[in-house]
């Protein structure tokens, strides 16, 4: 009223500088500014217009400022402490997220949450590690069960809906397929909030624990084996050597005919492979002194023999290919079992129906290399990674899950290598009737070929 320049200005005005101060500085500041808007607004306003310094008109108007202000300043002050709870609850809960997260990606889990009647599953931190998904904070139940290997989808969903039924926690491990073609097992566990609809829990990767869990299973079995077959071995060899007496008997006959003889012949070579597969059973980690070279051709050629009858019985043949020699630093009965491993299982893979088994050796470098295909059946995709696995079998009756593993043993003890390719008769090229092919390389016992002419030549 007396300024000119502040002639209008609301009073307001100084108690909204009054809250300023306030929430920046606090409380004692703050009565400050109201004691000293009041001060002035009665020396230079109320003062100058009243008949007397205690004239009760002014004094109310002092009164009721002073009352007004200090009304803005406790409202601020707890404006402000309020916000400073609410940061401080915003910081930690900032840091709890961080090391939940931390906790997350270390332990190969994440958080989730579900709201029944919602077609979302919410995730924390972790999950796109997890599912190889895009991020984003929830997917869809239909999104995620596509993931979920079909033989484990419906065990989850029955654990899933019995637990919601009686409203208990679940526990369920199952595997899934992620989008780069990785196979993982997850364990989810969950519980339902008591009151509510909301489910919450984690899922966990638990892949590196099922392998050891798978590794030492197959430790236990293979100890297991081997406990069994030494028992075999032993008590194998009375009946054995009883067999072999009397095989000596039947030959040192005159009057047998050249047939009779032959099959003799035959007998007593399969009779001193078992008397050798049973001295040698499940023992690949002793030195061999018989370890060659010896000529792969003339073992190659007794298998194929041997195996000719069954591959006919089936509707098939075995077909040869092999040069006059091949020598190989492999001992004569291991090359024979591997042999006799990888045509027993192309042999079974024509299923009754007409088809050809091809054996074929070759000399590559220092290397020989032995291929064994079949016009058969095929592997599928996902049992070719596994079939070199102990205990692995597709032959649900008949197969034990050892022979390939025995066979990748004999090969890698020797330094060489086995691998196996396959395709389903529906992708197969037409160009090629086969279907599954091994292919075995094993160190050559040929004698190192000069790199170039003699000297003086």
């Amino acid at each position: 009223m007396r300024v000119y320049a502040l002639r209008g200005t609301p009073l307001a005005l100084s108690f909204a500088v009054a809250a300023i101060i306030t929430t920046e500085f606090g409380l004692g500041p703050g009565f400050a500014s109201v004691g000293a808007t009041a001060g002035i607004l009665y020396v230079r306003f109320l003062l100058p217009g009243s008949s007397s310094p205690y004239a009760p008109g002014a004094l109310i108007r002092l009164a009721v400022a002073v009352f007004a202000g200090t009304v803005i300043v406790l409202f601020c002050e707890r404006q402000r402490v309020t916000g400073l709870k609410l940061r401080g609850a915003l910081s930690t809960l900032r840091e709890s997220t961080a090391m939940l997260a931390q906790a997350q990606r270390a332990s190969n889990s994440a958080a989730w949450s579900f709201m029944h009647g919602d077609s979302k599953v919410r995730w924390a931190t972790g999950a796109v590690e997890i599912f190889g998904l895009p991020p984003a904070e929830s997917w869809t139940i239909e999104e995620l069960l596509a993931l979920v290997e079909p033989e484990d989808r419906r065990p989850l969903i029955h654990e899933v809906v019995t637990a919601h039924r009686f409203s208990l926690p679940f526990r369920a491990e199952f595997r899934i397929r992620i989008p780069s073609g990785d196979l993982r097992w997850l364990e989810a566990q969950g519980t339902l909030a008591p009151g509510t609809t909301q489910w919450s829990g984690l899922v966990l990767d638990i892949s590196s624990r099922k392998k050891v869990e798978d590794a030492l299973l197959r430790a236990e079995k293979l100890a297991a084996i081997g406990r069994l077959s030494a028992t075999v071995a032993h008590e194998i060899n009375n009946p054995l050597e009883a067999l072999t007496n009397l095989h000596f008997l039947m030959a040192s006959e005159d009057n047998l005919s050249s047939e009779l003889r032959a099959y003799l012949e035959a007998a007593d070579g399969e009779l001193r492979r078992l008397e050798s597969i049973a001295r040698h059973t499940l023992s690949f980690a002793r030195t061999r002194t018989d370890a060659g070279p010896i000529d792969a051709v003339p073992v190659t050629i007794n298998a194929v023999a041997m195996f000719q009858s069954r591959c006919a019985s089936r509707g098939g043949v075995i077909r040869l290919v092999s040069p006059d020699h091949a020598m190989v630093q492999v001992p004569t009965d291991e090359l024979r079992q591997i042999l006799t491993n990888l045509l027993s299982n192309a042999c079974d893979a024509l299923q009754g129906q007409e088809g050809t088994v091809e054996v074929s050796l070759q000399r590559e470098g220092d290397n020989v290399t032995i291929t064994v295909r079949d016009t058969g059946s095929g592997i599928a995709p996902d049992h070719l990674d596994r079939i070199f696995e102990p205990f692995f079998t597709t032959k649900q009756e008949t197969g034990t899950g050892i022979g390939l593993w025995v066979t990748r043993e004999l090969v890698q003890k020797v330094g060489g290598t086995i691998r196996a390719t396959s395709s389903l008769p529906a992708a197969a090229p037409e160009a090629s009737p086969f279907r599954t092919t091994f292919v075995v390389t094993l160190p050559s016992g040929e004698p190192p070929r000069p790199s170039g002419p003699p000297s003086g030549s």
